[in-house]
């Protein structure tokens, strides 16, 4: 099968997990929502598990790509950081709000989304510290450390704020003074 027919089924397949969240999904829903017999559908992936990990790695796919437009938009280095953040962090965040099924997704939990999980933040980080690299380090609270050990320190810092938080509000907020206590 063509990876625009892969791209296709891992499309579907994020729409059922939304749906019904991954322990109630099954691969007869995926198949069925991406228009593919059950045995095509395992051509491509042998369990749910997998097609869960291919949803995941588009889904960090099209927000990299989303954040780095919103780079160019952005005007200061503080901005652009606020909006990676507001992608990354605070739009999934809402969606958990009143949807346990995307609340279940969004917190990977699953021994199995381990690596996936890890890989986003990596790319995630990675994808901020050309920024954070481009800030005078004067303007760095902390300017003895490594672009990419900021960038690390705030990505787990706001994922660990995403656990106390119960509005998205009260995120941003966090968001904002963990950026005021990190740059100038």
């Amino acid at each position: 099968m063509s990876e625009t027919k892969k791209s296709k089924i891992l499309t579907a397949a994020r729409s059922v997990f939304l749906r019904y969240g991954f322990r109630r999904a099954n691969m007869n829903d995926i198949a069925e929502a991406a228009g593919v017999s059950r045995p095509a559908l395992y051509v491509l992936f042998k369990n749910k598990e997998e097609v869960f990990n291919g949803v995941f790695m588009q889904w960090i796919d099209e927000t990299v790509i989303e954040i780095e437009r919103e780079f160019a938009a952005a005007v200061t280095a503080e901005e652009k950081i606020e909006r990676a953040f507001e992608i990354w962090s605070v739009r999934p965040f809402e969606m958990t709000i009143g949807s346990p099924e995307a609340k279940e997704l969004l917190e990977c939990g699953f021994e199995f989304a381990q690596a996936s999980l890890r890989q986003g933040y990596e790319r995630f980080e990675a994808t901020i510290v050309p920024v954070l690299a481009s800030l005078d380090t004067k303007r760095l609270t902390v300017s003895n450390m490594a672009p990419e050990t900021i960038a690390h320190v705030l990505a787990s810092a706001v994922r660990g704020f995403k656990q106390t938080v119960s509005t998205p509000d009260e995120l941003r907020q966090l968001i904002r003074e963990l950026m005021t206590l990190s740059l100038r």
